[in-house]
């Protein structure tokens, strides 16, 4: 008896989906496996080219159909995509609006030599859906970042070797640009994947209660502290915890966190009972930490003992080949969440969304997929669904742009100039508020501070000239 990959049948109700599985079993010696719907985002990849049969025994079942249709038409998969319904859900017409984008329509039990017919191909030469449950770790990883991020395969080889052994990851890259997926996914392809993966944002926390938010404290360690607390390193368990903006901690909680990452010690706050770390730590940051350690503000020790495996993950506007899968997974998730019948993305929306520079990656990128889904209309995201922001900046031709006098045309200064600009705007929006300037630019407050600081605007007074004003006041349209 022949076991296939290449045809996968999905179904909420099981006893119909084993009667369906002995019938393709006695008729042609095929065994194909049996899914769930919601298994199926698990299976797909833009190389698999195999068949999904959704059983439907049950009008009800109508909604979890389209849902998994829309998202595969909207990522332009490969799969085919066909559905065997009983007589009462032919009847219901709830599946009546999915017919162009199905392959095939069969009837249970009334065409059972049509259905045989058309399983003959999944014996056909393809790639076959993936097996989430024996598929090796470079599959899974290779798997997960071609449908999101194709542009980070070059790293499958790294991230099999964090996620097989017990090291210290650091992660680098500006906000917003997956630190924490690539995390959650060296923890999910690893032996702890069954325990917790907790993220810590270390930016959002002030110097007074990262010692407990890390630790833990007792009852009556500090004025406010009523209760007993649980910290997120004992809270990990034996799972994974992200140290999002490592960056921002000072020196005392550094040396603090270097103790649990040499020994796995460390005490509540108020306590002298010593209690073991058993979590694997991921350290990211939106800084170069090298640098910081020149400065002085990063211990060196700690730098070293967290560069065990390290990546770095390039900005959005170098990684323009992530845009279209991004764009499109973000159209599935929240065209299913909000009710919207969207089954794709017209090119010219595309072609927009990819000229864009998003400063900030693809956090702001998913904020305006969001908006768009919400505002669409009909079957199709279209170029009018996008926020203005994103047109005018979209539309504005980069290449004829006049660079300013003297500027000699590195990355890292177009960089920091332009980050640099951003930061005193935003400020200026802002009416000086370094909180809502930090909430426009998606960065913490002492995320905010360290820039400012870096680019040495906390003394800033009076009228400020900003560099590449003719610059910004085109691509704005001003």
């Amino acid at each position: 008896m022949v076991s296939s990959r290449r045809l996968v049948l999905v179904a909420q109700d099981q006893r119909l989906a084993i009667a369906v599985q002995g019938h393709l079993q006695k008729a042609i010696q095929l065994t194909a496996p049996v899914v769930r719907f919601e298994d199926v985002p698990g299976l797909l990849t833009p190389e698999t080219d195999g068949d999904l049969l959704f059983v439907a025994g049950d009008p009800t079942d109508a909604h979890q159909i389209e849902a998994v249709v829309r998202e595969t038409k909207v990522q332009h998969l490969p799969a085919g995509l066909s559905v065997l319904e009983t007589e009462a859900v032919r009847t219901s017409g709830r599946l009546d609006p999915l017919a162009p984008y199905l392959a095939h329509r069969f009837v249970w039990p009334h065409q059972p030599r049509e259905l045989t017919a058309w399983a003959q191909h999944a014996l056909s030469p393809g790639a076959p859906f993936a097996e989430p449950l024996t598929e090796a770790v470079a599959a899974t990883i290779r798997r997960r970042l071609i449908n999101h991020t194709p542009s980070l395969t070059a790293m499958v080889e790294q991230l099999c070797i964090a996620a097989a052994h017990d090291v210290t990851v650091l992660i680098e890259g500006e906000t917003g640009t997956g630190k924490t997926y690539l995390a959650k996914l060296v923890h999910d392809c690893s032996v702890r994947r069954a325990n917790r993966f907790l993220v810590v944002a270390c930016g959002t926390l002030s110097g007074n209660l990262i010692a407990s938010e890390f630790f833990g404290h007792v009852r009556g360690a500090f004025t406010s502290a009523d209760a007993a607390k649980v910290g997120k390193f004992a809270a990990a368990g034996e799972g994974t915890i992200l140290l999002d903006e490592i960056d921002t901690l000072g020196l005392e909680h550094q040396a603090n966190l270097l103790r649990v990452i040499e020994t796995g010690e460390f005490e509540p706050v108020g306590s002298n009972e010593t209690q073991i770390c058993k979590a694997r730590i991921v350290a990211a940051t939106n800084w170069n930490l090298a640098d910081a350690v020149e400065r002085g503000s990063f211990r060196r020790d700690l730098y070293y003992r967290l560069h065990v495996i390290s990546f770095h993950l390039p900005p959005l506007r170098h990684r323009p080949e992530d845009i279209g899968p991004l764009v499109r997974g973000m159209v599935a998730r929240y065209g299913t969440k909000y009710g919207k019948r969207l089954y794709g993305v017209c090119p010219e929306a595309l072609r927009v969304l990819e000229a864009f520079p998003w400063p900030g990656n693809i956090r702001q990128l998913e904020n305006v997929v969001q908006q768009a889904v919400l505002t669409s209309t009909g079957n199709e995201l279209k170029v009018h669904h996008l926020s203005p922001q994103v047109l005018t900046r979209a539309d504005a031709p980069a290449a004829t742009l006049p660079m300013p006098g003297g500027f000699d045309g590195t990355l890292k200064q177009t960089r920091e100039a332009t980050e640099r600009a951003n930061i005193l705007r935003a400020l200026e929006k802002a009416g000086q508020s370094r909180t809502r300037a930090a909430q426009m630019l998606g960065v913490s407050r002492v995320t905010l501070y360290k820039k400012m600081k870096h680019y040495k605007l906390l003394q800033a007074k009076g009228p400020v000239a900003y560099p590449f004003d003719e610059f910004n006041s085109r691509v704005s349209g001003g």
